[in-house]
Order: structure tokens, then C-alpha cells, then sequence
């Protein structure tokens, strides 16, 4: 409920705060209504938190995990992160709250936890500048019960950190293009809800691509298709051929798949992943590199997969074709690290070497280094 512009939940009571451990789970409890508010417990997800940073930027992917365990619904009005560095000194602080007409808070699309229920929140606060020490973030959850007041809240700390790719990667398609979705705060791979209804009736329980990215082959100018682009044979990308980014073992393949077609319904059917899930894909394949990190490449061609489980491949072997099956609704590659070969698994960051980014009319050369949404790319 909103008045003039504010949310109006507030807490009752006095609290006590328990937090325990860095990136662990804290809890909440109303010490005047015990039986009706709390606990509220906060999680952090994943348990390991990686830093992915681009040269300019460093972001942060971390999801925040709160279960309502009281009888009565509580809300949020406000979150706020302090940054400190391996000192102990604060770096800066940001927050979003209720204040004003169009309240910052609203960002965050679902703030009310019923009696019961668990609430998944993504960090809002995700990127920062790449000079900055970030050795610690502590987050603090405004939280209240409708009508009283005061607030509350309850902190829980993070502590990230820089991942380092032990696979020597490289993109997995050659020439021009385009990441039309990556998995910066806004794309769909990173705001893998799993306590959806539908990622709890599959038994989504991790962000398999948290760090996913689709790329589409373009033309000179980084357009994906030529015309319309209403068939898949006018996007540069339909029949290209997918590269292994690294050595390692084929773990995991699936063909046979039909291609979706523009233009006509879909040909993906999600009930098929009660059975078989990772039909996600559609057609694909996984590398095992042998050092805890595996590739899968998504949404291939039907019938242009050339490899096997069990088949060793090379970087840079051609292993399939660009294709639109699955759940795909253009033609492109999906291309995810992962630290497991099933939808168990949970993504990584993946730093890709030798490539180009084209920044308007210069390219700069890129000897090792991310890519994310809307990056325009030259891959030798």
C-alpha cells in the first residue's frame, strides 16, 4: 500500500539481530510478537560470490534469499550497501528506498513476504568502478510490519571474489558480432528466479547461466540479419560453425532436435524438461576441461552436431553449427561456463583471449577478458 508516493510498512518492536558468518544466513526475530513476525532469514546465493570486471567496470552477481517464517507478512522499505576494504575502511555507500513519487524501491518488483513464503531478490546494486578494493559488502534490509512502526533491519555481509578462469578459452564463433543478451543485471540468463513456480516445478535450485551469453553473427555494419530477418536463413548466424573454446572431453551432447522457425510457433515444448532437462538447449553440447569448469554451447543446428560423449576436441575443432532449437526464438549460439554438466550446475565467469571490441570506428585488441550485453565483437 503507497501514500503519497511512500510505502507505508513499517515493524513493530524492539529486535534482536543475528548474523552469522560472512555470506551467510541471517536472522530476524520481533521480540514484542513473537508468534507473529519472524524469523525472517536472509541468504546469500551463491555461497561463492564471484567479481567479473571488464577493465572499467567490476560487477557482482549475488541473488538474496529471504524466508518469512512468522504469521504475519512483512515488507521491505529500503536496502543499503556499505563497501569496505581489506582495512576496514568504508569505500562509499549506496541505497534504495521508499522516499518520493517514483520511490527507488519499486526496482525491486516484489517486496512483500506473505506468512510462509520465500522471496528471491536480485542485488541491486551489481556494478562499480573497477579501481575500487571491494573486500567486503554489507547489505541492510529495511524490513516492517504493515501499520507499525519502528522499522527494523537486519545486515548481511559478502565477501567476493575475483574469479580466475583456469581454461584458456576462446570465443566459440569466428567473425562479427553481436552479444544480443548477456548477463548483465538486466538480461534474462542472470534473473533466473528460483522460486518461480515454474523453476520450482522443474527443480531449478541454481543460476546454471548465470554468466551466459548469446551471440549472433552480423554483417559489416553488426546488424544480425539482413531484410526482415523473418526467416531463419536471413540471419547471419543460421549455419556457422560452433568452435570448442577449449580442449577438454565431450561430457554431455543432444541432436535431432527441430529448429525453431520466425514466424511460426515454437516448437519448444517445457514439459519435455520433466524428463529430459537439458532439452532446454534444444540441440548442444558439453565440454568437460577437466579442471572443474565445462562449457556447454546451446541451440545448435539439428542433425550438426559432429561429436560424441566421451570424444576428446580441441580448441578451435568444429564441432557443430549455429542453429535455433530449444528454447530460442532467433537464430544465435548460447554459450555458458558452468561448474557442472546438468541444470544442477552453477555458472562462472568466462575470460575469453584474443579477441577485438569494436567501439565505434576504432577496435581495440583484447588479450584476455569478459564480453556481456551488447558488446560488438571481432573474432579472429
Amino acid at each position: 500500500m503507497k501514500i503519497e508516493g511512500r510505502t507505508s510498512w513499517r515493524i513493530a518492536g524492539a529486535v534482536l539481530l543475528l548474523a552469522v558468518g560472512i555470506g551467510g544466513v541471517v536472522t530476524v526475530w520481533n521480540k514484542r510478537h513473537p508468534g507473529l513476525a519472524g524469523p525472517v532469514s536472509i541468504a546469500a546465493q551463491p555461497s561463492t560470490i564471484w567479481l567479473e570486471s571488464n577493465g572499467q567496470t567490476q560487477s557482482l552477481s549475488v541473488d538474496f534469499l529471504l524466508e518469512n517464517q512468522g504469521r504475519t507478512a512483512v515488507g521491505i522499505d529500503k536496502i543499503d550497501v556499505q563497501v569496505f576494504d581489506r582495512d576496514g575502511k568504508l569505500l562509499l555507500q549506496r541505497f534504495i528506498d521508499s522516499n518520493g513519487f517514483a520511490p527507488s524501491i519499486e526496482t525491486i518488483s516484489q517486496r512483500v513476504l506473505q506468512p510462509g513464503s520465500r522471496l528471491l531478490v536480485f542485488n541491486p546494486f551489481h556494478s562499480f568502478p573497477a579501481e575500487l578494493d571491494l573486500h567486503k559488502l554489507s547489505y541492510r534490509f529495511s524490513l516492517s510490519i504493515p501499520g507499525e512502526t519502528p522499522e527494523t533491519s537486519a545486515t548481511i555481509s559478502i565477501e567476493p571474489q575475483t574469479y580466475r578462469s583456469k581454461s584458456l578459452l576462446t570465443l566459440p564463433v569466428r567473425g562479427r558480432l553481436l552479444v544480443h543478451d548477456g548477463h548483465d543485471f538486466y538480461a534474462h540468463h542472470r534473473r533466473l528466479n528460483t522460486e518461480h513456480p515454474i523453476a520450482q516445478r522443474f527443480g531449478l535450485i541454481r543460476n546454471f547461466m548465470r554468466y551466459a551469453v548469446d551471440l549472433n553473427h552480423t554483417d559489416e555494419d553488426f546488424r544480425p540479419f539482413k531484410g526482415a530477418g523473418t526467416t531463419n536463413e536471413e540471419w547471419h548466424a543460421w549455419g556457422q560453425e560452433v568452435l570448442a573454446p577449449a580442449a577438454g572431453a565431450v561430457a554431455d551432447a543432444g541432436d535431432g532436435e527441430p529448429d525453431n522457425v520466425l514466424g511460426q510457433p515454437s516448437l519448444f515444448n517445457p514439459e519435455v524438461l520433466l524428463s529430459t532437462p537439458m532439452k532446454f538447449y534444444g540441440n548442444y553440447i558439453v565440454i568437460d576441461h577437466g579442471n572443474g569448469e565445462f562449457s556447454l554451447l546451446g541451440h545448435l543446428q539439428k542433425s550438426s552436431v559432429k561429436v560424441k560423449v566421451g570424444d576428446r576436441v580441441s580448441a578451435g575443432d568444429a564441432i557443430a553449427r549455429v542453429g535455433s532449437s530449444g528454447s530460442s526464438n532467433n537464430p544465435h549460439l548460447h554459450f555458458e561456463l558452468r561448474d557442472g554438466k546438468n541444470l544442477l550446475a552453477e555458472g562462472l565467469p568466462a575470460v575469453f583471449r584474443s579477441f577485438r571490441r569494436q567501439l565505434g570506428r576504432k577496435a581495440v585488441d583484447v588479450d584476455a577478458g569478459p564480453v556481456d550485453t551488447g558488446d560488438l565483437l571481432l573474432s579472429p
